[in-house]
């Protein structure tokens, strides 16, 4: 099931300072966005902590929804 908008995104988890972010894709995989790394991960495997990273051209959290937002479209189809 692929998302039709970018605010049907669901976040799970926010660091209090703002540097981290995750988000569940409908498969239940898990996304994340580390501002001080400048990119968005995807997690290789349920519960493994690791991540297959993607840098940002640009490092904000909106062009980090986007990029996660395309990411599970594109792993969806």
């Amino acid at each position: 099931m692929a998302l039709e908008r970018i605010r049907d995104l669901e976040q799970s988890f926010k660091s209090r300072d703002g540097n981290v972010y995750e988000w569940k894709a409908p498969s239940r995989w898990l996304y994340r966005y580390e501002r001080d790394r400048g990119a968005v991960g995807m997690e290789t495997g349920p519960g493994t902590g690791e991540f297959l990273w993607y840098v940002l051209d640009k490092n904000d959290l909106t062009t980090a929804k986007r990029r996660v937002f395309e990411l599970i479209n594109e792993d969806e189809f």
